[in-house]
């Protein structure tokens, strides 16, 4: 056999919470295409509930810290299957939502199972991977959030001609049920005995309590990214729809399945090459020129919808990179103590800040040469702020 059954596991277990948090997070690829539907049901304007799509991401930038110590406190298998159940309720509200608070409040009920999911998700590879693995894990797991995006996209893509909002989120319910069900498969194999619940050596001990300033370093510098890669995936498939001529459902799929070859491929990838934390931080700082130049050939008007669609690819691998190599970080910012649910869940708070600012800046924009200028600014400061992560990292600190 090729593969130990030790091997087998582990990267089961690396795709089942891949899959986890990216259904959680398809909620808000589900609605964008329906917004017009929506809109028209709820008897308000399309950018009413474009802007709307802030409430789900409204728990996470609130309350992450908390949803973080919660996961420490209680264990990362219930967090695991409360998060689901919250996504479970909000489905089952937006189902059923004619007005709009009762369906920006299933937006939130989504949200929190989201918060859960993201927080959840990195403690649990954190504590129960093998030290050699984890940030390689941790790399390819950051890019869950476009590829759950655009399987968003693609679960309703049956249910657009007639306009069946209800039945698309039924059948979210029934993944979410199927993530559950397989995931604590998984989870019950679980010990409080796997490698890395072993006892720190002497030099992780020097970082088992997270210094707040190498946290927050690292929290920005994947937020920004984040933060354009969602605004553009808001925007991407009506834009290019409108700029070259094309129907929408032709756009929508089109990003979606860029997204989701590109960030499976991307994340596998990044995991290989972003080994250490040199070369992680080389690796962010050449896909954040990549990824300027990528946002200015998919928004640039006259590049035509073949270099729009070259621009879109090379943005979601610049992306998937970016998100990747910073992820990797993660392990090394947490320490070894047993606050990584915290840290998780501030690093997430401040991704759902940025994704609660997001819709609101890109549904406002009205030239293009303002989607590339921001995202510029953006991956600048990643790239600065990731560059004093780093340099923290290298410097010696005192313990109490």
């Amino acid at each position: 056999m090729v593969m130990t059954r030790g091997k087998t596991f582990t990267i089961g277990l690396i795709l089942i919470i891949y899959i986890y948090a990216a259904a959680s997070m398809a909620v808000v690829g589900m609605v964008v295409p329906f917004i017009g539907t929506i809109s028209g049901i709820q008897h308000v304007s399309p950018a009413v509930v474009g802007k709307g799509l802030s409430f789900f991401s409204l728990p996470a930038a609130i309350l992450s810290f908390m949803f973080g110590m919660t996961v420490d406190r209680i264990g990362v298998r219930k967090s695991f299957v409360l998060s689901i159940i919250l996504t479970v309720a909000g489905d089952a509200l937006l189902m059923s939502a004619r007005d709009v608070w009762p369906f920006r409040i299933g937006l939130m009920l989504t949200g929190c199972g989201f918060a859960y999911a993201t927080t959840t998700s990195p403690a649990l590879l954190m504590k129960y991977l093998p030290p050699d693995i984890r940030s390689r894990a941790l790399a390819f797991w950051s890019t869950f959030a476009p590829a759950g995006y655009s399987a968003g996209l693609l679960l309703v893509v049956p249910f657009l001609h007639d306009g069946n909002w209800a039945m698309a989120c039924l059948f979210h319910i029934g993944l979410m049920v199927a993530a559950l069900m397989a995931g604590g498969a998984f989870l019950m194999r679980l010990h409080d005995g796997e490698p890395a619940r072993n006892a720190p050596t002497t030099a992780e001990g020097a970082a088992a309590r997270p210094a707040f300033s190498r946290v927050l370093t690292l929290a920005l510098s994947v937020a920004l990214p984040n933060a354009v890669a969602y605004g553009t995936s808001l925007v991407a498939p009506a834009y290019l729809a409108r700029v070259h001529a094309i129907s929408l459902g032709t756009t929508s799929t089109e990003v979606a399945l860029i997204k989701i070859v590109v960030m499976l491929l991307g994340g596998g990838l990044i995991s290989l090459l972003a080994s250490t934390q040199q070369r992680a931080l080389v690796l962010f700082a050449v896909m954040a020129v990549v990824g300027a130049g990528a946002q200015f050939m998919l928004f640039f008007p006259p590049s035509g919808i073949v270099l729009a669609s070259v621009g879109l690819f090379l943005w979601m691998f610049a992306y998937s990179s970016l998100s990747g190599s910073a992820m990797s970080l993660l392990p090394a910012v947490a320490g070894s103590g047993n606050a990584r649910g915290v840290v998780s869940g501030i690093v997430g708070q401040f991704i759902s800040v940025s994704s609660v600012v997001v819709p609101s800046l890109y549904f406002s924009i009205a030239a293009w040469t303002d989607y590339v200028l921001f995202a510029v600014l953006a991956l600048s400061s990643a790239t600065l702020l990731l560059f004093l992560t780093r340099r923290a990292l290298r410097q010696p600190r005192a313990v109490a």
